[in-house]
């Protein structure tokens, strides 16, 4: 705690007010018999956190880059935070009429295809506690309990899924989740733009690269081939 006040340049009691109230929030941790302090458990729980979703931003803005490049349409990087989905990132499409969110935006995990890459890979009554709170946003939000878990079943087999319309009149989605070591996505890549844009041709390309894409940067993250092999693109 001397130490501390020193380095700081405030007085003993001053520190030691701090230095509680990092103890007690988990930043500090202090070991009873030598009276040291060290970085508690919430440093390097953000810590983590830093290395995980700014690493992954580093590392997926070029793909969409590329990816905007080629399709110009708007790109979006999600993550899960609680019972949402964030937009963490974003590419978007140079046109007038175009889909786009804010970075920080919150979106439902129940409506979209976004949402669905993160739901399909959680427990059955996980999913259905997230179900149980869905509202229907646009005529085309689907509702439907089997509906969905059928989706989230073809969604861990193909790799991908789609939506038209679901969260928004007029929007069409592609999205692909993003694995690392664990078997829950840390992410998802999305592209997104007016339905009137999405043709069947243009969708079956899209959906070839951003699988492609995805598996690229979970690779690169660390996970195992086999545990990501839904997002392995078919070259017949």
């Amino acid at each position: 705690m001397t130490e501390i006040s020193r380095e700081l340049g405030i007085p003993l009691s001053t520190a030691s007010r701090l230095a509680r109230a990092l103890e007690e929030t988990g930043f500090l941790q202090r070991d009873q018999d030598t009276r040291l302090f060290t970085p508690g458990f919430s440093c390097y729980l953000l810590g983590s956190i830093a290395k995980k979703t700014g690493g992954l931003r580093t590392m997926a803005l070029p793909y969409m880059e590329q990816l905007r490049e080629r399709f110009n349409e708007t790109v979006n990087l999600y993550i899960r935070e609680g019972d949402s989905r964030i937009c963490y990132e974003q590419v978007e499409s140079s046109f007038n009429l175009k889909r786009s969110a804010k970075l920080g935006d919150r979106f439902p995990l129940w409506a979209g295809a976004s949402g669905r890459c993160f739901l399909a890979f959680m427990p059955e009554q996980e999913v259905i506690r997230h179900l149980s709170k869905a509202v229907s946003l646009t005529p085309n939000t689907i509702m439907d309990r089997v509906v969905v878990l059928e989706k989230n079943r073809m969604l861990r087999l193909r790799g991908y899924d789609l939506s038209v319309s679901e969260r928004e009149q007029g929007v069409s989605s592609v999205a692909a989740p993003i694995f690392d070591t664990s078997p829950q996505p840390v992410a998802c890549m999305t592209l997104s733009g007016p339905t009137a844009r999405f043709s069947d041709e243009m969708v079956a390309e899209l959906i070839t690269a951003l699988k492609k894409t995805c598996l690229e940067i979970s690779l690169k993250l660390g996970a195992d081939r086999e545990a990501v092999s839904m997002l392995e693109v078919s070259e017949e």
